[in-house]
């Protein structure tokens, strides 16, 4: 799971500016005039101010903040509702335990997501007295990475002959940057030219030539690709090769 706000990837961005409180719970919330003293058992929960952002497919951590009166010292259960499709929050229902103060969650999306900005009610439920009410901002934005494709199939040279494949690229909403393709280890006898390549950013795929020495080494082989971004992660493929003798 990726650590809070981060990666890669993709990322939730916490809001440090503030924390935003709703509706207050606990005995001493009645929605009436309190007596004297009655407000010291409430409490209420807290959230960032600004709008917290995940991308599609992403995951990552948050934190639901709980503001005790001096008297209020009772476990609350958190409860979620208007949680768009395509997002799930986990646990369930967390507990900030009466010595905490606060619980993690995690948002989950899946890459079919919505787009756009959510309010997530946040219920804090205590074990009595009214419950508090908090609305958590969520911004759910497309995804910007991009995935390798090499050939499915293996792609067979023989010793002392060449072999031009392509190295397809599937870039997802937002992702528009080059990408320098690299690879591992390769077999003896066995080269790839260029020996360095980067795919543009309006490009769809890169050519290679695959160069077989006359002595390169028989079998069959699995040749890592990378693809490297300027910014976030690298992705990888397997380049699947057949060396057959002359």
């Amino acid at each position: 799971m990726k650590s809070l706000f981060a990666i890669s990837a993709v990322a939730m961005l916490a809001a440090l500016a503030g924390c935003s409180q709703g509706t207050p719970g606990g005995p001493g919330a009645t929605g009436k005039s309190p007596a004297m003293g009655q407000t010291d058992n409430s409490f209420n929960l807290s959230v960032p101010m600004t709008a917290s952002a995940l991308q599609q497919g992403e995951q990552a951590e948050a934190t639901v903040g709980i503001k005790r009166a001096k008297n209020f010292d009772g476990d609350v259960t958190l409860k979620f509702s208007d949680v768009p499709a395509g997002v799930t929050v986990e646990p369930v229902s967390p507990t900030i335990k009466h010595g905490d103060a606060d619980a993690k969650i995690t948002f989950k999306a899946t890459d079919e997501a919505p787009l756009g900005s959510f309010n997530i009610k946040v219920v804090g439920h205590p074990a009595n007295g009214a419950d508090a009410q908090v609305d958590f901002k969520l911004a759910i934005a497309a995804k910007d990475g991009f995935t390798l494709n090499a050939p499915s199939f293996s792609t067979s040279v023989k010793q002392g002959a060449t072999q031009t494949i392509a190295i397809g690229i599937s870039r997802d909403k937002n992702f528009d940057q080059d990408v320098a393709l690299t690879w591992g280890d390769l077999p003896a006898g066995i080269t790839l030219k260029p020996e360095s390549n980067i795919i543009k950013h309006g490009e769809s795929e890169a050519r290679l030539t695959i160069v077989a020495a006359h002595d390169a080494s028989l079998g069959d082989f699995a040749i890592k690709l990378i693809g490297h971004p300027a910014t976030g992660a690298d992705a990888t493929a397997v380049l699947k090769l057949v060396v057959i003798k002359k």
